[in-house]
C-alpha cells in the first residue's frame, strides 16, 4: 500500500530514481509506522497485562552479560532499547562490562567528536557495585564445600573438604581473582575427584595445583605447608642421608630429618600406609616414609589428575 501512494511521487521523479529506490523507501516508511504507530499500543497493551495486578506501573528488564554476546547483536540491543522501547513504563538493568561496550561501539562507529560516549545515548544512571573481599571469600568457600571428595589421602581435618575450601576461599581472594575463573578452577578439581572417585586424593592439593596453574603469581608455600614436598625436595633430603659418615653421624643425620619432617610435612607423617607405595613390608623410620617413598610421587599424581581432566576438557 505504501508503495501504491509513493508511486506517483516516483512517477514524478521520473527516471532518475529505480523501482528497487523506491521499493527501499516504501520499506522504510512502512517500518517507521510500525513503529510509531502499530508497536506502541502493543507495548502498551503488554505493560498493562504485566502490571494489572502486580501493585506497580514498572516493567523492569535486567540484561546480563550483554558485553559477552556478538558485537552486533549487543549493538542491536542497545539500539532496540533506544528505538522500541522507549516509552514510560519499560526499565532496563544493564549489568555490563561498560568499558568494553565502549571500546566496541568506537570500532564500529568511531569517535565522537565531541568526546560523547556511545552507552551515554542509552543509559541514564551508571552504578559501579565494588564486591565485598568478604562476601566474595564466603561464596567461594560455599562453592568449593560442595566438592565430591569419595576418599580422603588422609584421616585427619587437614585432608577434609572444608579444609580445601577454606584454601581455595584465601586463594581467590588474596589474589583478586575473578569470580568467573574462580568458578571455572573449581569446576576442574570437581571434575578431577568425580572421575578419580576410586583413589585417594589431597582435595586441598588439588585446589592449590589447579589455581597455581591459572595464575601468573606464585602461591606461597605457606597457604598450604605440605606442598614443600616436592619430588625435588625427596632428592635432597635423601641425598643428606647418603652422605652422612659413620653410625654416629648416622644417627645425627636421622634425627635431623624426623625433625624436618615433624616441621615441614607434620600431615603427611601419619597417612594410611598405602598411600606412601612402599615396595616392602618393612617399618620404615616416617621420615624415610614421605621423603623417600611419597615424595616421587604426591604432587606430580595429583598434577596428572589436572592435567588429564584439561586434556578430557579440550577434546
Amino acid at each position: 500500500e505504501d508503495f501504491e501512494n509513493l508511486k506517483g511521487f516516483l512517477d514524478e521523479v521520473g527516471d532518475g530514481m529505480s523501482k528497487a529506490a523506491g521499493q527501499a523507501i516504501a520499506a522504510q516508511m512502512s517500518a517507521e509506522k510500525v513503529r510509531t504507530e502499530e508497536l506502541p499500543v502493543q507495548l502498551e497493551t503488554l505493560l498493562a497485562a504485566l502490571t494489572s495486578e502486580a501493585g506497580t506501573e514498572r516493567v523492569i528488564i535486567i540484561i546480563d552479560e550483554l558485553d559477552r554476546c556478538h558485537p552486533d547483536y549487543a549493538i542491536a540491543v542497545l539500539e532496540s532499547m533506544k528505538l522500541v522501547f522507549n516509552m514510560t513504563g519499560f526499565v532496563f538493568c544493564l549489568m555490563i562490562n561498560a568499558d568494553y561496550l565502549e571500546k566496541l561501539a568506537q570500532h564500529r562507529f568511531g569517535t565522537s567528536p565531541n568526546d560523547e560516549k556511545y552507552l551515554d545515548k542509552f543509559v541514564d544512571i551508571r552504578l559501579k557495585l565494588e564486591p565485598r573481599k568478604e562476601d566474595f571469600k564466603n561464596a567461594v568457600k560455599k562453592f568449593a564445600s560442595e566438592l565430591p571428595l569419595a576418599i580422603p589421602f588422609g584421616e585427619t581435618e587437614e585432608f577434609s573438604v572444608e579444609y580445601a575450601a577454606e584454601l581455595a576461599a584465601a586463594i581467590a581472594s588474596n589474589y583478586n581473582i575473578a569470580p568467573r575463573k574462580t568458578k571455572r578452577i573449581l569446576l576442574k578439581v570437581e571434575l578431577a575427584l568425580r572421575c578419580h572417585a576410586d583413589r585417594p586424593l589431597d582435595a586441598s592439593l588439588l585446589v592449590f595445583l589447579a589455581f597455581q596453574n591459572e595464575i601468573d603469581n606464585e602461591i606461597p608455600q605457606d597457604l598450604l605447608p605440605r606442598t614443600y614436598l616436592t619430588p625435588e625436595q625427596g632428592i635432597r633430603v635423601m641425598n643428606m642421608r647418603k652422605n652422612d659418615g659413620g653410625m654416629r653421624a648416622d644417627r645425627d643425620t636421622r634425627g635431623e630429618l624426623e625433625v624436618l619432617a615433624r616441621e615441614k610435612v607434620p600431615d603427611l607423617l601419619n597417612l594410611p600406609t598405602d598411600r606412601y607405595n612402599f615396595p616392602d613390608d618393612k617399618n620404615y623410620y616416617p621420615w624415610a616414609r614421605v621423603f623417600k617413598f611419597l615424595a616421587p610421587h604426591y604432587i606430580p599424581s595429583h598434577q596428572d589428575v589436572l592435567n588429564a581432566v584439561a586434556q578430557l576438557s579440550a577434546d
